[in-house]
């Protein structure tokens, strides 16, 4: 739909170079526009002028007032992350050419920078939901929770979190100066930036044969590499499993698909349903691990995460321990153009198979279990190890 109708645009366009002042000439006459433009061309000329008419004004007003030279193409791009904005929805942007081959890099596990992600929030501020571990952020002090104020001095909102990415991401061994908000008050650090090699997945034996699988997020690789984690604790003698979502913030939902196959029998994870009330299911096949196994969550727990939690929940596969998850429950899709950019924007909602909202609200676990401040003890793990002591054989 987007190729046809710029197709046509630059059709138009040239119809009215040629034959726009014979319009207006044939107006004032009294002749019919139709001997020039048909009527649905007429049509669409009137929707331009009316939609995009104000919008070359401006433009030309700019460049005829701005008190320094122009830069034409900086001015054009800077229309399209406008118009996403207008749509007042901080996960919906327009993404440069250059962000989207950062993304796609992230994407493989592989960029260079300080280590977290964050998200452009409901509050229209870009908030810290992750911190690699080792990482230069993590050294600096950063946290989940803490909001992004400032990237080497400039501001940025929740709309901005691509430019904002952009910008702390760069060659390793350079710097960076962060602004960021923590309870009220505000913090500089200066992190230098490193290559980052994101292993999505951590594992290990814990006592009692009770294997540990940490996820970080639901990249390319998550999914073999969940696969190979939970055969060698198998291997190794397994009874049962806690897999770890805690400072989760989503990723890619078909990856977190194929990892719910592997925890579910037959069944459905989750079901989308766009504007048109079209409704999408996303399922897995019979066949599952016979280990136990129960999930960690907290309030940094967020998107695919959450598919996992709400489908494994509601299919009655395992129990799910710690805090209220962070409720998004929308999911965004990517257009590309030829020229590298791409437009991000969201395109459905999903649902647990219940048809419970997680968007806003988040998923409630089995068993509430908060950490205490200060104290170095996780009683979430601590929970999860008892409640597993009754489930393993």
């Amino acid at each position: 739909m987007y190729i046809k109708k710029g197709f046509f645009i630059i059709l138009l366009v040239v119809a009215l170079i040629l034959g726009g002042v014979g319009v207006l000439f044939a107006q004032r006459l009294g002749v019919s526009n139709s001997s020039l433009l048909t009527d649905d061309e007429y049509e669409d000329y009137q929707y331009l002028i009316n939609t995009y008419g104000k919008l070359d004004d401006i433009k030309h007003f700019v460049e005829d007032y701005y008190y320094v030279d122009v830069d034409e193409a900086a001015l054009i791009e800077g229309t399209y992350y406008g118009l996403l904005e207008g749509l007042n929805d901080p996960y919906s942007e327009y993404v440069s050419a250059e962000d989207y081959a950062d993304y796609i890099a992230s994407m493989r596990g592989e960029y260079s920078g300080v280590g977290m992600s964050f998200y452009g929030n409901e509050d229209g501020v870009l908030e810290v939901v992750k911190v690699y571990r080792d990482s230069p952020a993590e050294k600096a002090g950063m946290q989940p929770g803490d909001i992004i104020v400032k990237v080497n001095g400039k501001e940025y909102s929740g709309s901005e979190s691509n430019e904002a990415a952009v910008n702390i991401r760069g060659q390793a061994g350079t710097s960076v100066d962060i602004t960021y908000r923590r309870d009220g008050v505000e913090n500089t650090v200066t992190i230098v930036r490193a290559s980052i090699q994101v292993e999505t997945i951590e594992y290990e034996m814990l006592e009692d044969n009770i294997g540990y699988i940490y996820i970080d997020g639901f990249e390319i690789a998550t999914s073999k590499d969940f696969k190979a984690a939970l055969d060698d604790l198998t291997a190794q003698g397994a009874k049962g499993l806690v897999i770890d979502l805690r400072n989760n913030g989503g990723g890619l939902v078909d990856i977190c698909v194929e990892i719910a196959d592997m925890l579910m029998d037959e069944g459905t994870v989750v079901y989308t349903q766009d504007h048109n009330n079209k409704k999408d299911y996303y399922t897995t096949k019979k066949g599952r691990t016979e280990l136990p196994y129960v999930l960690l969550v907290n309030e940094y727990t967020a998107s695919a995460s959450e598919i996992l939690a709400a489908g494994i929940q509601d299919n009655n596969e395992g129990q799910i321990i710690g805090t209220k998850t962070y409720g998004k429950g929308i999911i965004q899709s990517l257009y590309t153009w030829d020229d590298g950019s791409a437009v991000k924007i969201t395109i459905m909602q999903y649902f647990s198979p219940s048809g419970k909202t997680i968007h806003k609200v988040g998923i409630t676990p089995d068993h509430v279990v908060d950490l205490v401040e200060g104290d170095e003890t996780d009683y979430q793990l601590q929970k999860a190890l008892e409640v597993l002591k009754t489930e393993v054989k």
